[in-house]
């Protein structure tokens, strides 16, 4: 999907609402949010260690584009097989912890989306049937 796919904002959203609740997420839009924020805190992670591991990633030296897109699936493939032989891996045995806090950093604008309201109503549909599957 090129898009945004935005949690309801009329739910709970964050991990922290239902920790400590006996109450499960109820109804599809609080479970879609509930895995929204799951899915989010993975990728946070995952990125996270990456960047701790290659500090490179965080301030990229001003190579040719040629050569620069090529730095961060370096990194990737070095990630990856590490992860596959290095299984108690330090780094990746700090970052699986669920209350871990990631930082945060400048939000950049690194594509552009389209905000257009079809496409926001395209968007909230595709998520409305994601919702009704779970």
């Amino acid at each position: 999907m090129p898009g945004f796919l935005a949690p309801y904002r009329s739910d709970r959203y964050h991990l922290h609402d239902y920790r400590g609740s006996t109450r499960a997420p109820r109804g599809p839009t609080e479970l879609f949010n509930y895995r929204h924020s799951s899915f989010r805190k993975v990728i946070e992670r995952c990125f996270g260690v990456l960047k701790a591991r290659f500090p490179i990633l965080k301030l990229m030296p001003n190579y040719r584009p040629r050569r620069q897109r090529l730095i961060p699936i370096a990194c990737c493939m070095l990630h990856n097989f590490i992860r596959k032989e290095a299984r108690r891996d330090r780094m990746f045995r700090e970052f699986e912890l669920e209350d871990m806090i990631i930082e945060e950093e400048a939000e950049t604008n690194i594509c552009n989306l389209d905000m257009s309201q079809e496409y926001m109503t395209q968007m909230n549909s595709f998520r409305n049937e994601i919702a009704s599957q779970l």
